[in-house]
């Protein structure tokens, strides 16, 4: 009996686990010709299939790109009796089961210049004489069916140049693991380098660590601190966390003198940041908070539908309120004042009244989501408002002892065992907690309603009023003027600007003064006439009247007010 135990035993220690089981092996190293990076060279080492033919593939689409593999140049196997690729992103091998296949391959860059704010789109990789950024998706192909295979990963760089990655929390050849990592990590990863990264490693406990490349209106110091700042206050929320490892990344923008952009991305246990080079560092902390906040909504509040299509109709809730929470945290953390509260808000009341999708049907504007820019920031708006509402009903209803931040965290805990879509969860927890949504959803989400934030929104430190104003507009066709390289087009001759000088042909340097959608601040733009400069200025009013929802702020602007405008409950307060 012994006996034939210990070979059984002996049989099962050495017996190979299953193809699924086995790791996936990364390496990733620059190409480099006379000091310039021209390419990112990629190793992908796995078993073969058991039956003998094997899909290695890309993911099948990410942020709006559905082509991810179309990057990838020189694709070669070693290890393989044959090679099939198709053109759908998918490269079927044959070989022998179980067989040591090495996929390699080159990753050239999706631009021929330094991506500007009309190249915004994070899917594709950029790969520029000094320096380097690119997303998992596009930048890794896999063997399909493996998504939850184990990974490693290793860089092997070129001397003068850094790296800096969040797949370095995964195990390599000489490093253990920071944490436990499969192929959909790093799929879900960000890398970036080049001669000029500059690296703030995790040696204050956090586990964060930050990196960027080029230069910005702020120094890389100051995005190390504010970064570190944000995220012990998204930690502390969530009670979770406390020095995991996280990277955060920022590559740079051109900007565009007549719009200014940043934007970023959640990448698991990291997130990316493409940012304006004349951005300034108050503008990054609502979107550090937004990106950070990422890290828990949707991903471990429940699922999101797979299909792309569907995405946009739970925005509301992964979107809508990662912004509600990104203004609500920074304010009660003094991250950021009430006053810049009230501003952040008020910039982005007078977006949605004057939003030309504002009373799309939510099946209206899901389907314009992916192609129109207003639709995408309805959902953002939506869900920002409604979670102000449902937060205050939910303090309203217990007497202070209960606000949205119970529901989240509930769900945080739920989601750990429950299955099912997080817009789902939600319901059924705010519901328990005596908050029914039911009817807000049906008219403002479905039916697409306005909506309209009562008065006492954000307790006694602010009001909302409604205004009168007229509608916000440039007075030129911006999206026209950008694509002509700045050159104005579509200047109206019944607008301020054209009163104020602005003519179709002049060229934008600079915007030199305004602010987004509003109306009533005045609008600098600095314009080459025939060769001479000169700066014209005037009010971007439109002919059209707007209702506009504004927050004024009540009382000083003390801690227990920054607590009050970010809906905490009075339990917390105490």
């Amino acid at each position: 009996m012994r006996l034939l135990f210990s070979i059984a035993a002996l049989t099962l220690v050495s017996a190979a686990p299953p193809v699924a089981q086995q790791p996936v092996q990364y390496t990733l190293a620059p190409e480099v010709s006379g000091g310039n990076i021209t390419a990112l060279r990629v190793q992908v080492r796995f078993r073969a299939d058991p039956s003998g033919t094997t899909d290695f593939r890309w993911d099948d689409g990410w942020s709006g790109e559905r082509h991810l593999w179309q990057w990838a140049r020189d694709v070669k196997v070693q290890g393989a009796t044959g090679v099939e690729q198709s053109n759908d992103g998918h490269w079927r091998i044959r070989a022998a089961p179980d067989a040591s296949l090495t996929v390699t391959y080159r990753i050239v860059s999706a631009y021929d210049h330094d991506p500007t704010v009309e190249d915004s789109e994070q899917a594709r990789p950029v790969v520029r004489p000094g320096w380097f950024y690119a997303a998992g998706n596009a930048l890794f192909g896999f063997p399909a069916g493996r998504e939850k295979a184990p990974v490693t990963f290793d860089w092997t760089g070129a001397s003068g140049i850094g790296f800096a990655s969040d797949l370095e929390h995964l195990a390599g050849r000489t490093r253990a693991a920071l944490r436990p990592g499969t192929v959909a990590d790093a799929l879900e990863s960000i890398v970036i380098g080049g001669h000029d990264l500059r690296t703030f490693p995790a040696r204050d406990g956090s586990g964060v660590r930050v990196a960027t490349i080029g230069s910005y209106a702020f120094t890389p110091e100051q995005l190390d601190r504010l970064a570190r700042r944000v995220v012990a206050v998204e930690r502390d929320f969530w009670r979770t966390d406390r020095g995991a490892p996280f990277l955060v990344t920022a590559a740079p923008l051109v900007g565009n003198p007549a719009v200014m952009s940043f934007g970023g991305t959640g990448r698991g246990d990291a997130f990316a940041l493409w940012v304006d080079h004349r951005a300034p560092l108050d503008r990054m902390k609502w979107l550090l908070a937004h990106e950070y906040f990422h890290s828990w909504n949707p991903a471990r509040l429940g699922t999101m539908p797979e299909d792309r299509d569907a995405r946009p109709a739970h925005y509301w809730f992964s979107e809508g309120f990662t912004d509600y929470y990104a203004r609500a945290l920074m304010v009660r953390a003094g991250v950021i004042s009430p006053a810049e509260f009230a501003a952040q808000w008020n910039e982005m009341l007078a977006a949605y009244a004057g939003s030309p999708v504002r009373t799309l049907t939510g099946a209206q504007a899901a389907s314009a989501f992916w192609d129109n820019d207003a639709a995408q920031k309805l959902a953002y708006q939506r869900g920002a408002l409604l979670a102000a509402i449902w937060n205050r009903r939910l303090l309203e209803a217990s007497g202070g002892r209960t606000n949205l931040d119970t529901v989240m965290l509930a769900q945080l805990a739920a989601a750990r065992t429950s299955d099912g879509y997080a817009t789902d969860i939600f319901r059924r927890l705010a519901a328990r907690s005596g908050l029914s949504v039911d009817d807000d959803e049906a008219r403002h989400l479905a039916r697409g309603e306005p909506i309209l934030l009562p008065a006492d929104t954000f307790g006694s430190c602010a009001t909302i009023v409604t205004e009168q104003r007229p509608s916000f507009s440039r007075g030129f066709d911006a999206e026209a003027t950008a694509a002509a390289g700045n050159v104005v087009i579509g200047v109206d001759p019944g607008h301020p600007a054209y009163a104020a000088g602005l003519r179709n042909g002049m060229k934008i340097l600079e915007r030199t003064e305004g602010e987004p959608d509003n109306a009533l601040v005045p609008y600098g733009l600095l314009v080459e006439d025939q060769g001479a400069k000169r700066t014209i200025r005037y009010l971007p009013q439109g002919k059209e009247r707007v209702s506009v929802q504004q927050m004024q702020t009540t009382r000083a602007s003390d801690r227990q007010c920054g607590q009050t405008l970010g809906g905490m409950a009075s339990a917390t307060l105490g």
